[in-house]
């Protein structure tokens, strides 16, 4: 009798623990979790690009960033790339606000390449901070990026 009590007393102190650590089990129907929040950097890039007749290409999107406390603001710049044919060409670079509230953004730049023609395309970009390091040199700290995905160029009104 005594081996039987002892595992019944082992396994419902196992129960316990196990309840313990997982925690309570949420019944049908119950509340759900809420979703986390959003990331405090995110950079969009908008599926539809312009280029003019002279070649110019306009990128259009948006962003949001918010620097942890206590570091400097420095530059911020949303600097995004448009690839076809082969070709990849950086489409400006804006200042951005970093204020935690999302804005727009819209860069335009006339890439060196004439090789960019209206139809699909690709783009990326990355919303990017400039800081001095130790030593004053200004280097790029990465807060967001736009991963590459297909956009289409379409002629300027």
């Amino acid at each position: 009798m005594r081996i039987r009590e002892a595992i019944s007393i082992a396994v419902g102190a196992l129960g316990v623990t196990v309840l313990t650590v997982a925690g309570p089990v949420a019944a049908p129907g119950a509340a759900a979790v809420p979703p986390p929040p959003p990331p405090r950097n995110q950079l969009t890039i908008d599926d539809t690009g312009r280029i003019a007749p002279d070649g110019t290409i306009t990128l259009t999107g948006t962003y949001r960033c918010q620097l942890p406390g206590g570091l400097p603001a420095g530059t911020v710049l949303v600097a995004p790339t448009v690839i076809q044919g082969g070709h990849s060409q950086g489409i400006g670079g804006s200042r951005a606000t970093c204020d935690g509230r999302r804005h727009p953004w819209r860069n335009a730049a006339h890439p060196y390449h004439s090789a960019f023609r209206p139809g699909p395309a690709r783009t990326d970009g990355t919303l990017m901070q400039f800081r001095k390091d130790k030593s004053g040199i200004l280097l790029p700290h990465f807060l967001a990026v736009a991963p590459q995905h297909d956009i289409v160029l379409v002629t300027r009104p």
